[in-house]
């Protein structure tokens, strides 16, 4: 089977524009010209993992995947690279800024985040990263103070009016500066994005003509994961996030959808969604809140998976295994209102969970008593210790991840 991803561009909806990073990383990319592999002399040399790749790849996607390689050798990601591992702290909260602290407080239990705000330096005294690193990570005491996030978004005008704001888009917008931040760094890293380099992972989505039985090929890239509350089951079962993960890689079908070879338009073109890279470090977001009149929550619960495995939705079928690192929980019936905390693996002890709620730091039983998280994260398994591993309780040594 062969599949074409030309003729594409006629279709205009912002969901599915794709942009690939313009930096590789210095590691050698697929020339394309016009969804075409280059041909002569000059072509660069593919990577040798290209040979393990399904056929069916189109040019874009094989790029996707080296810039992808790339990745793994920038940054760090266990906690033994990191020149130091603070303890848990918490964040004191003055007003209703709990949306950027647990935004924080989860972000801080990513190594490579970590790594990357101890190591970043800028003269901006605005400068998010500068900022998080030395009034969190180097304050003194059991908390430490926010007033430096709403400094850090002045420019912006962004949570600033002193209301209750969405966490997913405190997510977002944090995420956004640290590529600004990245991006006054020296090379490599210089020029990256971060949160796609961290976080980023692409769908790849084939379409079939039911006419001619011609396939389309075209690619999603995003950081944060949207999955959506399923319908309540009369059975009573309660929905996992893999549940809701396989019903976003379920096959669909697109309304009027124009086939580029035939001219024929399919009122119902069947659509196959499959996850082509899966990130280093997946973040979920559960869409709770519902628009219609007004802004309302699913309170369903939802479970959580101590440990994903996405290879039944993964384009090649390979095993890529994730394992529990934190969530966001949101307290209340509305988006304007409630209370938002967190929940993460120790930094010190990853095999034990602990809240911060606030300025609150203390023990967590398990995951089964967290039904209305909001945002969870997974951390690759392969990153994590081993249960004969010694966890990292000290300072380790010195090898920067740029």
């Amino acid at each position: 089977m062969t599949v074409n991803n030309e003729g594409w561009g006629a279709f205009k909806t912002n969901k599915w524009l794709f942009t690939t990073p313009s930096s590789s990383g210095g590691r050698p990319q697929t020339p394309v010209s016009n969804s075409r592999v280059t041909d002569g002399e000059n072509s660069l040399e593919t990577p040798v993992k290209r040979a393990n790749r399904p056929r069916t790849l189109s040019d874009r996607g094989n790029e996707i995947l080296d810039n992808h390689e790339a990745v793994r050798s920038l940054y760090a990601w266990t906690w033994n690279e990191l020149k130091e591992n603070y303890p848990e702290k918490g964040i004191n909260n003055p007003s209703v800024f709990c949306y950027a602290i647990s935004c924080i407080q989860l972000l801080s239990h990513v190594p490579a985040v970590v790594r990357f705000l101890q190591e970043h330096r800028c003269q901006d005294h605005l400068c998010l990263a500068c900022c998080w690193r030395r009034y969190f990570f180097h304050a003194q005491g059991k908390s430490a103070p926010i007033g430096w996030f709403p400094d850090a978004f002045k420019k912006d005008r962004k949570f600033n009016a002193g209301l209750q704001e969405d966490a997913h888009d405190a997510l977002l917008e944090i995420l956004a500066k640290l590529d600004k931040a990245a991006a006054k760094n020296p090379p490599p890293l210089k020029n990256r994005k971060l949160s796609d380099d961290l976080f980023g992972y692409s769908i790849r989505n084939e379409v079939q003509c039911k006419r001619c039985q011609y396939k389309h090929v075209y690619y999603e890239n995003n950081t944060v994961m949207t999955v959506r509350m399923m319908r309540k089951d009369p059975s009573g079962h309660r929905h996992s996030i893999k549940d809701l993960m396989r019903n976003l890689f379920n096959p669909s079908v697109i309304s009027g959808y124009i086939c580029t070879k035939c001219k024929n338009k399919n009122y119902e073109a069947p659509v196959k969604p499959t996850l082509l890279r899966a990130p280093q470090v997946l973040l979920l977001h559960i869409s709770r809140f519902s628009y219609d009149k007004e802004a309302r929550k699913i309170s369903r619960p939802v479970t959580l998976n101590e440990t994903l495995d996405v290879s039944s939705m993964a384009t090649a079928s390979q095993s890529t295994v994730y394992k529990f690192c934190g969530a966001i929980i949101h307290a209340g019936h509305q988006l304007d209102f409630g209370h938002y905390w967190c929940v993460t693996r120790s930094r010190r002890k990853e095999n034990s969970l602990i809240t911060l709620n606030d300025s609150q730091v203390f023990q967590h039983a398990s995951l089964h008593d967290l039904p209305q998280s909001y945002i969870v994260m997974y951390r690759r398994k392969e990153h994590l210790p081993t249960e004969n591993q010694p966890q990292p309780t000290a300072p380790n040594n010195e090898r920067s991840m740029i």
